[in-house]
């Protein structure tokens, strides 16, 4: 064994008490000598072991402080380090640098400790949850419990409860429990928060799709599964939840030039995961310290893809375009936006709005460069210059900005011509009525300005409060120091009370002691009285006696 030797004040509070419990809960003497047990070395023996169980049974039973271990006859330096060591489960071959990082002088530190994060479940799609788990051990395989673990990540969220706390960010800091282990939520939510019945349609969905497939054609039937239920009317929960994964990817998964790339290949989001027990001090030192890839499978641009081709269906617009225009009338325009609104209208979700007027726009593009030459000349000239423009207002509900402008143009003329049918008098009755409207206007700008001065008056009377909200703060700030220093007062005063009244109860035991002897005292002196009456008495009658003694003495020697 190296000579280095431990002494009780170079353990921690907490190694301390491993050391006691260690010994607290040996059994015989036999076990001590077997558990404290270093290769190549005398050991503790049974006598040894024996002896520090009697001096256990004399302290009632248990160890309570190391001092006493350490005051055991026969146990020395030596045998007090052998007894940390095993109780702390160092390596009895490393324990130095288990111990003392290193460098046998250096300051001893909390170390010695494992750190393992594990990851369910292994492959999750974008939006699961995932369980992070911690296990804090030492390197002899106790569970350390009360440890705690800075967890941080560089990709969604992290969430811990804490009893009733919910404690959640990029980075928290958890506490292991009596077995070693905390274990966390890893979440990749959106931009905007999922209520609890847009995560639970949402993980429904995604629990339906194997994690492990190796393409997203793999899992065409799913994913198209997926978007006949998202376009349900009842499915409002998944459709609100899946519209916000897919507004954070808009880029990608709606204005994306090739969609059919994303069959092809997941996209896949990865983020490093890292935990640390840092030293008690905070001294930004880890003690341990375990890092782990998270990956998650992005569903999202595969999933709008298989949207797209349940929405276009089996006749694609284009082909509806081109038929419609085989009537040759004059609408041939307002025809064309109507079958594009129609191929919009009734599709819920917001998604489904998106990706439907991309198709729209597309559909129109090749159109107007394969089809429109066969449109009349009438017309061909009105659905080339205006169809487009007109086809990026369509909405689900509306024809957009085509029908504006078409409405505009006749409610226009129709004022127009009522305009023209006014005759004189209707002019000058408008006269006299804009006679009064600048009659008005005057009365306005007068209670105009009035309300300014009423407000000028408001804001001193704003300014004045201001002043004295700030006389407030300060005579408030002046109380609570008083208050502290009241408080201070009072609580020295309380400690005071408490003195006096615990000596007021002594007091009075011991008056009434007091009073209690007092009263045998009075008793006593009574009869002392009584006694000393009946010995004056007594006296007096010796006294008596010897008078008449001396009295006929005298008499007899007169006459002798």
């Amino acid at each position: 064994m190296p000579i280095v030797y431990l002494q009780p004040s170079d353990l921690s509070a907490v190694q301390a008490e491993r050391v006691l419990a260690f010994l607290n809960a040996a059994t015989s003497a036999d076990q001590l000598a077997r558990d404290i047990e270093f290769p190549r070395e005398p050991d503790i023996g049974v006598r040894l072991g024996q002896r520090l169980l009697d001096a256990r049974a004399a302290l009632g039973g248990s160890f309570t402080d190391i001092l006493q271990v350490r005051a055991v006859r026969l146990i020395g330096p030596e045998r007090f380090t052998e007894i940390c060591v095993a109780a702390l489960g160092l390596d009895p071959a490393r324990w130095v640098e288990l111990f003392y990082g290193g460098e046998p002088f250096a300051t001893p530190t909390e170390t010695g400790l494992v750190l393992t994060l594990a990851l369910h479940p292994q492959d999750a799609w974008l939006g699961e949850p995932r369980t992070l788990r911690l296990q804090v051990n030492d390197h002899g395989g106790t569970p350390r419990a009360g440890v705690a673990v800075t967890v941080q990540t560089s990709i969604g969220r992290l969430v811990y409860l804490y009893g009733f706390q919910r404690i959640e960010g990029q980075a928290v800091t958890v506490l292991t429990g009596g077995d070693g282990s905390a274990e966390l939520e890893l979440l990749t939510p959106p931009s905007e928060p999922l209520t609890e019945n847009q995560q639970a349609a949402l993980e429904t969905a995604l629990g339906g799709l194997d994690a492990q497939a190796a393409h997203p054609l793999a899992l065409e039937a799913g994913l198209r599964a997926m978007a006949d239920t998202y376009l349900r009317d009842r499915s409002y929960s998944l459709r609100s939840a899946v519209d916000l994964y897919v507004r954070d990817a808009h880029g990608a998964a709606i204005d994306t030039i090739s969609r059919a790339r994303w069959k092809l290949a997941w996209p896949v989001d990865s983020g490093l995961i890292q935990a640390d027990v840092l030293d008690a001090e905070d001294r930004g030192t880890s003690l341990a310290r375990a890092v782990r890839t998270a990956t998650w499978i992005d569903w999202v641009e595969p999933w709008v893809s298989f949207l797209a081709d349940v929405l276009e269906g089996e006749a694609p617009l284009e082909q509806d375009l081109a038929a419609r225009t085989q009537g040759g009338d004059g609408v041939v325009l307002d025809d064309l936006l109507n079958l594009a609104q129609t191929h919009l209208a009734g599709r819920a979700g917001r998604t489904a709005e998106w990706v439907g007027k991309r198709q729209v726009e597309a559909a129109v593009d090749r159109f107007l460069g394969s089809a429109a030459d066969t449109l009349p000349a009438t017309a061909r000239d009105a659905v080339v210059t205006q169809l487009g423009a007109a086809a990026a207002g369509i909405g689900p509900r509306t024809l957009g900005s085509y029908t504006l402008n078409a409405a505009t143009r006749q409610d226009l003329g129709s004022r127009i011509d009522t305009v023209a049918d006014l005759n004189l008098t209707e002019f000058e009755r408008i006269g006299v009525l804009a006679r009064e409207v600048e009659a008005r206007a005057s009365t306005v700008d007068t209670q105009l300005r009035q309300v300014q001065a009423l407000a000028q008056a408001v804001n001193q009377d704003r300014l004045a409060v201001d002043t004295r909200i700030d006389g407030f703060d300060t005579r408030y700030a002046s109380f609570d120091t008083r208050y502290a220093s009241f408080d201070t007062r009072y609580a020295d005063f309380d400690n005071r009370y408490t003195l006096l009244d615990s000596q007021l109860n002594q007091f009075d035991l011991r008056y009434g002691q007091f009073s209690s002897e007092l009263s045998r005292f009075n008793t006593d002196l009574a009869r002392f009285d009584q006694n000393r009456l009946a010995l004056d008495t007594r006296i007096d009658r010796v006294d008596t006696s010897l008078q008449n003694v001396v009295s006929v003495n005298n008499l007899r020697l007169t006459r002798g």
